[in-house]
């Protein structure tokens, strides 16, 4: 009789070969990649980085079952008064009480991307009313409001070079369709991972949003299936809290 494999265990087997982790990430019913886009967009913030096109996606790591365990700094301080005043603070860095947080796959990638300006430059100020005192500050003062208006954004230009974003793909595997678990633990992992690792440093564009972008893999839903969810409402859902969703039939 043939073994059966565990749907977690048989992606990692899967995702050994470095052309199905391309198939994951720009899968072929995926022509306009939205699903890299989506990524982006949790980590690189639309309002200031404008990105109308993915030329390329190059993996340069692929790690499975990667732990994850913050860390938590704890502040302290001690004073004295009499007969002398003396002040000590000490700052500590103690193992995270939290439970160590498992990624199934960790992706280092470097996205390939066309942009268009995300906003306009300053194009005037126009005072809106005299200098008037400014009241509840803290310290004596003027204020005076001004209307600001900006340019038009140039328009796009796709002849325009690319440019190169490095993004971390943390994925987790979910053998069963439980979405209340799946937001928990992505949610879990998110956080840790947050606290964890450093924040990138900010692009040209602006500050980044996350550490990582975050990838949900589930097995695929059938037409005919009981619950009646579509892959298309489970990924509505996720993305209202910054997650991808993608399907993968059981290997």
């Amino acid at each position: 009789m043939a073994a059966t494999i565990p749907f977690t265990d048989g992606l990692m087997l899967r995702y050994l070969r470095p052309e199905n982790v391309k198939a994951l990430l720009l899968p072929a019913t995926d022509p306009e990649r939205e699903r890299v886009k989506s990524l982006l967009a949790s980590v690189y913030d639309p309002a200031h980085l404008d990105i109308r096109a993915v030329e390329s996606v190059r993996v340069d790591r692929t790690e499975f079952q990667t732990a994850v365990q913050a860390t938590t700094a704890v502040h302290g301080s001690w004073d004295k008064s009499i007969p002398a005043t003396e002040q000590a603070r000490a700052t500590v860095e103690i193992p995270a009480t939290p439970p160590v947080r498992w990624l199934d796959m960790s992706l280092e990638t470097v996205i390939t991307v066309k942009t268009a300006p995300a906003g306009g430059l300053l194009a005037a100020a126009h005072a809106k009313a005299a200098w008037a005192t400014a009241a509840g500050t803290a310290q004596d003062g003027f204020q005076r409001p001004y209307d600001l208006r900006y340019d038009e954004p140039p328009p796009f230009d796709p002849t325009a070079p690319a440019r190169d974003l490095p993004l971390r793909v943390s994925t987790l595997f979910f053998d069963r369709l439980d979405l209340t678990d799946a937001l928990r633990r992505l949610s879990q992992a998110k956080r840790a991972v947050d606290t964890a690792s450093p924040r990138p440093e900010a692009h040209d564009g602006g500050a980044l949003l996350a550490s990582s972008a975050w990838l949900a893999v589930f097995p695929a839903i059938t037409d005919d299936d009981p619950s009646r969810t579509t892959e298309q409402l489970v990924g509505d859902l996720l993305a209202t809290q910054g997650f991808v969703a993608a399907f993968e039939t059981a290997p």
